[in-house]
């Protein structure tokens, strides 16, 4: 498992990534999300998410109040199952911030917000990203 912890200045937003989760990684992960103030209904759901084994899945939870999210990309079978699955929760996060800042969903500003994460993100998942990097 990777992990990187990131701020998005602009919001003052902070981000806790998990890359390549698998099973194991689950008290770890479960453990940050608590710190974030998840509970119930959704640590729940995150605990059968984590543990369940599976491949190609994700996660997405943010605290609005604290402008703190974790993000987990499983562990994926393909570079294209990556992707899928880092547009899916990298998605998430931007309607997180943009409902937390009222900001237009169908504006410019949230597409701003996506680069931000790219930009973010991109050492790690670059390598993800390919086929190639994946392997070796």
């Amino acid at each position: 498992m990777m992990r990187q912890r990131f701020t998005l200045p602009k919001y003052d937003w902070t981000v806790y990534a998990y890359y390549v989760v698998t099973k194991p990684n689950a008290d770890e992960i479960l453990d940050a999300l608590v710190g974030i103030g998840c509970h119930g209904e959704h640590l729940e759901g995150a605990y059968n998410n984590l543990t369940s084994g599976k491949l190609d899945t994700g996660l997405t939870y943010s605290n609005s109040s604290s402008c703190e999210t974790v993000i987990v990309f499983a562990k994926t079978s393909s570079a294209k199952e990556f992707q899928q699955s880092y547009k899916h929760e990298t998605g998430h996060l931007q309607m997180h911030i943009a409902q937390t800042f009222g900001i237009d969903p169908y504006g410019e500003e949230i597409q701003y917000i996506g680069d931000d994460i790219v930009d973010a993100t991109w050492d790690i998942a670059k390598d993800l990203l390919c086929e190639h990097c994946r392997k070796h």
